[in-house]
């Protein structure tokens, strides 16, 4: 049997055994916000305001992916070859861009993740094709579920209660604000480097981007096999599932468990 204590601003999961086996340690503020969430239901009717550039939203209950799509661009990107938290300085870099797309997860108003992925003209239809990009805090491997995930290391946790259309701005502005940097092996820049002399390293992209800023949407990026629509539904099937409403200590035992422990 498993029981909880609530402790000044920490919350103990134990079970059962002589002594009682302490099983995980979490804040108090994060276990209340994921009761929070677990209590809220969505509502008939709501409305969503979606934010700018959304191209495809699926909406299935309590759980939202939303398709957003930048147009070709000059980007100022900070770049550091050491990992993060290593006392690496950051340089900046003005680089060219394709069109971006990004793939949003949410979960009851929470968000979950962000894919991004390339292309070369805009989306059309679900059925389009995605493209591989060449960032270093994007998971690579295709053949993986988690390929194209960006790494949002360090973003706020207190968004979880405002509409998608003002916590996507700022997932966004965290992404390409932070800074690039080598926290992710086997990362999209590595596989991409091969493909094109232009991407081959840092300071090739850059003079190219000088040359010719819209060189990127001739550049024959790596497909993807899964077309937009494709992963959007894959996405919610291998994501976070309605739960029940809390009736006995277990449900709060499984939400301790989703939350990172305290430190």
């Amino acid at each position: 049997m498993e029981w909880i204590e609530i402790r000044e601003k920490k919350v103990f999961l134990y079970r059962d055994g002589s002594p009682p086996t302490l099983n995980r340690e979490v804040p108090l503020e994060d276990f209340l916000r994921q009761v929070a969430a677990s209590a809220r239901r969505p509502g008939r009717g709501h409305h969503l305001l979606l934010p700018p550039g959304t191209r495809i939203a699926k909406l299935e209950g309590a759980v939202n992916v939303l398709c957003i799509e930048q147009p070709p661009q000059l980007r100022l990107i900070r770049w550091s070859d050491t990992p993060m938290g290593k006392g690496g300085e950051y340089q900046t870099h003005r680089l060219a861009f394709p069109y971006i797309v990004y793939l949003f997860l949410f979960f009851q108003g929470s968000f979950e993740e962000m894919r991004v992925y390339y292309r070369t003209a805009p989306i059309q239809s679900p059925n389009d094709v995605l493209l591989m990009p060449n960032l270093w805090n994007v998971q690579a491997d295709p053949g993986k579920l988690s390929a194209c995930r960006a790494c949002l290391r360090g973003r706020r946790s207190d968004l979880w209660g405002d509409p998608l259309a003002d916590q996507i701005p700022v997932l966004l502005d965290h992404f390409w604000g932070t800074g690039f940097n080598t926290d992710i092996e086997g990362n999209c820049f590595e596989r991409a480097r091969g493909l094109d002399s232009r991407v081959a390293s840092l300071e090739a992209w850059k003079d190219a981007s000088v040359a010719d800023p819209l060189f990127p949407l001739a550049l024959s990026w790596e497909p993807l096999e899964p077309t937009v629509g494709e992963v959007m539904d894959r996405l919610i099937q291998t994501g976070p599932q309605p739960r029940q409403a809390i009736g006995e200590a277990s449900d709060l035992a499984d939400l301790i468990y989703r939350i990172p422990e305290a430190k």
